[in-house]
């Protein structure tokens, strides 16, 4: 018999093709399910999420002995800054001995925040797989953190090319200093006199 409060004997194995991602690029990867017992999973879903993290402060009320006093704390205040779903199927029965993999692709935006770590602020990329159980609660799964870097402009194999326009310049005697000065100027710049036709 199985109780609407037990949890699910299955799990789910998570992987990225890689740890690390370029703003704009496609993060792929698979999940494997393996189960040990028959259930009915209403959703298998792959999130991708952008969280920031940052430390604020701020003045709590205390007691102290027969009044109330005021302190400053530290805290880190969360908030989900981007969210996407790449759904692998939706209301599907999962027998006992299950075991497949299904590749997935979520991609990260072209406007998106890069990966940032300091002492107060911080910006942290998440893979999750999501599997939702009929009548049962949600199965536990894994979450793998990525690090999103924004892109080279010139990648390595191509090379960035360059014109370099070069100009001779004739310069002549004038007539008055002897000083040279280039054959198209109309006055000396060290004399200042007006070049002889």
């Amino acid at each position: 018999m199985i109780f609407r409060n037990s949890p699910t004997r299955a799990r789910v194995v998570l992987t990225t093709q890689k740890n690390e991602y370029g703003i704009g690029e496609e993060v792929t990867g698979e999940i494997q399910i393996i189960s040990e017992e028959e259930f009915v999973a209403e959703r298998v879903a792959v999130s991708l999420s952008c969280w920031e993290y940052l430390k604020k402060m701020r003045t709590v009320t205390v007691p102290v002995y027969t009044a109330y006093g005021q302190r400053t704390e530290e805290y880190m205040e969360q908030e989900r800054i981007y969210l996407s779903y790449f759904n692998v199927f939706k209301e599907a029965l999962i027998p006992q001995g299950f075991n497949k993999k299904y590749p997935f692709t979520l991609k990260i935006p072209a406007v998106a925040r890069e990966t940032f770590y300091s002492i107060d602020h911080n910006v942290k990329w998440f893979v999750q797989t999501i599997v939702a159980v009929r009548g049962r609660p949600r199965l536990d799964t894994q979450t793998c953190e990525i690090i999103v870097t924004r892109p080279q402009f010139i990648s390595q194999g191509s090379s960035a090319v360059s014109k370099e326009i070069i100009k001779e310049v004739v310069l002549i005697p004038c007539a008055y200093c002897g000083g040279l000065m280039p054959q198209t100027s109309l006055f000396c710049p060290n004399c200042g006199a007006r070049r002889r036709a």
